[in-house]
């Protein structure tokens, strides 16, 4: 499954969508679950189909038996309401999505989501999609003083975080069900096992989650120089209420 999220993550930077300007009208709240470790919403298709989709912050990808399923109805797919930007979606084995042994019909990508100002609320289950503002306040939740991101084409958000107290360089990627590091940064801080004892974004700290240290060249991309870099999966949200405005470069945690 990895390898074709990892694989998101490269495509978005080839592609450079127009980030939508929304204005105006009301927020849209859609049902948020975690099942398996992964972040799922529900998407709907033409004549009340739905679609069992993985949250992520980079391409749109769907599964060859999703796309079959959805048949011309793909470029119609609608979350809450909202349009699922579908032109530049990357088609991807089954295998990739596949899990407790059913397959995903995809995974909804940041091409969606940027258009909004977003929060990801996994505490009250629910996705927030709401209309970009000169700024952002959310209604129900308590979140820190906002930390810049730095975007590429629009889509995807990288961060400054601490692992085991030092500085290195994320990637926000959601549609991961644990972390990920290259291994540099095991080098750096000397952490062993499949837990990662401390990790800090922004305002909000975490322990005890779970790790994969991998030399994919993935990160060769986004960190050239071996000083060492995260993929921030969904554990950092089960718990913790995320807003992220692409309009502002901007995310905000839950204050910890």
């Amino acid at each position: 499954m990895r390898t074709w999220l990892m694989m998101a993550a490269v495509l978005a930077v080839s592609v450079s969508p127009i980030l939508g300007q929304v204005s105006g009208g009301e927020a849209i709240e859609v049902p948020l679950r975690v099942e398996d470790g992964l972040l799922r919403v529900t998407v709907d298709g033409p004549d009340g189909a739905k679609y069992d989709f993985v949250l992520g912050l980079g391409m749109t990808l769907i599964t060859k038996s999703g796309a079959a399923r959805m048949g011309e109805g793909i470029s119609s797919l609608t979350l809450g309401g909202v349009p699922v930007e579908t032109e530049q979606a990357v088609t991807v084995p089954d295998k990739g999505l596949a899990i407790s042994g059913t397959v995903l019909a995809g995974v909804l990508g940041g091409m969606t989501l940027n258009k909004f100002d977003v929060l990801i609320d996994v505490p009250n289950q629910r996705l927030v999609l709401k209309p970009i503002g000169r700024s952002v306040r959310w209604a129900g939740v308590s979140l820190s003083n906002p930390v810049p991101l730095t975007l590429f084409h629009g889509v995807l958000a990288r961060v400054d975080v601490e692992v085991g107290g030092q500085v290195f360089g994320g990637l926000l990627d959601l549609a991961a069900p644990h972390m990920e590091v290259n291994e540099p940064i095991r080098t750096a801080t000397q952490f062993g096992g499949d837990r990662m004892d401390s990790f800090r974004m922004g305002y909000a700290g975490w322990t005890d989650l779970a790790v994969v240290v991998t030399d994919s060249p993935i990160f060769q991309g986004w960190d050239p120089q071996g000083e060492g870099f995260v993929i921030i999966g969904a554990p950092v949200a089960y718990d913790c209420a995320i807003a992220i405005s692409w309009a502002h470069a901007e995310l905000r945690t839950c204050i910890q």
